[in-house]
């Protein structure tokens, strides 16, 4: 049986408010997208929604915790002692509950601003292995491939749900398609009005050490996938800027920015 206490880092006695700060947390650290050559972390992203929807649900968490007082020990795959849920059965029921959706929408715009994707196709993929009939409830989904930038101060005018956000990774990553040679990256300009920006948070070590990273942006063929090498001694609050690899407006192509934040 999973040690649902253990998997979010809080004890029995935690209360409610404790285990969904312990939650948000964990799933900002495990978003697939933060860690792309980690091949666990979406299991962990997943894993730790399970065990908020254990331990917030109050019949679940009665259950589970009986069973966890008739002894046996814990382990990574299955259940036993009388609490009979599977995973599938706890993210659904979780899904459904209004204060879960309430949260989660908040978290679904801490992963928009942080360049992670957000969307309804992204939750049913990384929840329920794409699979359809999932209800969503009164979940708002955010999505553009203007970028967490551009979503802050122009919501009004972006798309609805069915809007895709384009993931910015954080790992080294290569160019996965478009043209062979990398795209040209300079430092940003104080003047120009940037048409695309995107925010890669990176850590101290990383802004010393230089990180290559992989974002994915809308060029005139459909996605592109690029890779940017922020270069080492980089520092928060800095912009570097992608020539032409912006959104296309009426007067052509303009630039893409990307926004370094610790």
């Amino acid at each position: 049986m999973k040690d649902y206490y253990q998997i979010l880092e809080v004890t029995p006695e935690s209360d409610e408010n404790e285990i969904r700060k312990r939650y948000r947390k964990l799933a900002m650290q495990f978003h697939p997208d933060r860690n792309p050559d980690n091949p666990e972390a979406e299991a962990r992203f997943k894993e730790v929604a399970e065990a908020y929807g254990v331990l917030t649900d109050p019949v679940k968490k009665k259950q589970y915790d009986r069973a966890r007082k008739m002894g046996g020990g814990f382990s990574p795959n299955g259940q036993q002692g009388g609490f009979d849920y599977s995973q599938e059965d706890i993210l659904r029921d979780l899904f459904k509950d209004p204060r879960f959706q309430q949260m989660f929408n908040g978290l679904l715009q801490e992963f928009a601003r942080k360049g992670f994707r957000a969307n309804q196709h992204f939750i049913k993929q990384s929840f329920f292995g794409g699979k359809g009939g999932i209800l969503f409830g009164g979940l708002v989904f955010f999505g553009s491939i203007a970028g967490p930038a551009i979503m802050n101060s122009a919501r009004k005018n972006l798309p609805g749900p069915k809007g895709l956000l384009r993931s910015l990774g954080s790992a080294v990553g290569s160019l996965l398609s478009g043209p062979k040679q990398q795209p040209a990256v300079e430092q940003a300009a104080a003047t120009p009005q940037p048409d695309t920006t995107y925010t890669a948070t990176l850590t101290a070590d990383e802004f010393a050490r230089g990180k290559t990273i992989q974002l994915i942006t809308q060029g005139p063929n459909g996605q592109e996938k690029l890779k940017v090498n922020i270069p080492a001694g980089s520092r928060a609050g800095q912009k570097l800027r992608l020539k032409g690899k912006g959104r296309i407006g009426p007067g052509g192509r303009g630039d893409l920015y990307l926004k370094l934040e610790s």
